[in-house]
């Protein structure tokens, strides 16, 4: 029951970030993000204590998310005190996963803390382009711990490939069209 709970989940989630990422708005794919990081946080919590890292990873993540797309809707970044904040309430998620579960297991447990120091960033500016390219660089970390941790999440992994392909897409609908429309003024 929880395995299934897990799946639909992830697939929630893919949805919500593979849509979000075909949106042209920085203020969208924060939303769209932030919908994502919740299912897959309810996702990974399913799967158990190997998994406790991505869930408590991307309950920060929803928050950040959530508390950046206020800013970005007033065309701010976030204060950089916030961006701190978030920091360290990933440090803090690392923290309490070691404890609950009475032990780090390197790199299972450190890919999360690498991913979200990532993800901080690449949703805390108001450059799409820059959030796409962190975006993908994140979605490798992420599929890595997918894959590493038993059992492999396979919702999640199948979520996380397909926001790297759309990250892949979108880059290239958007970003790279607008590089090459650029050189030819």
């Amino acid at each position: 029951m929880l395995t299934t709970l897990s799946l639909i989940f992830g697939y929630i989630a893919t949805a919500a970030a593979m849509v979000g990422f075909q949106l042209k708005k920085q203020s969208q794919i924060i939303i769209s993000q932030m919908v994502s990081n919740s299912f897959i946080a309810l996702s990974y919590f399913m799967l158990g204590t190997t998994k406790m890292a991505g869930g408590f990873a991307c309950v920060v993540g929803a928050l950040q998310t959530l508390i950046n797309y206020f800013y970005l809707r007033k065309k701010k970044n976030p204060k950089k005190y916030i961006t701190a904040i978030f920091f360290f309430g990933y440090v803090a998620s690392f923290v309490v996963t070691a404890y609950l579960a009475q032990q780090v297991v390197l790199p299972n447990d450190l890919l999360p803390l690498i991913g979200s120091m990532i993800f901080v960033f690449a949703v805390s500016i108001q450059n799409s382009t820059a959030t796409r390219i962190m975006f993908f660089f994140n979605m490798l970390i992420w599929i890595t711990f997918d894959c590493i941790a038993t059992p492999v999440a396979t919702a999640n992994l199948i979520t996380h490939i397909c926001i790297l392909i759309s990250v892949i897409v979108g880059f290239l609908r958007y970003d790279l069209l607008k590089m090459r429309n650029n050189n030819k003024q």
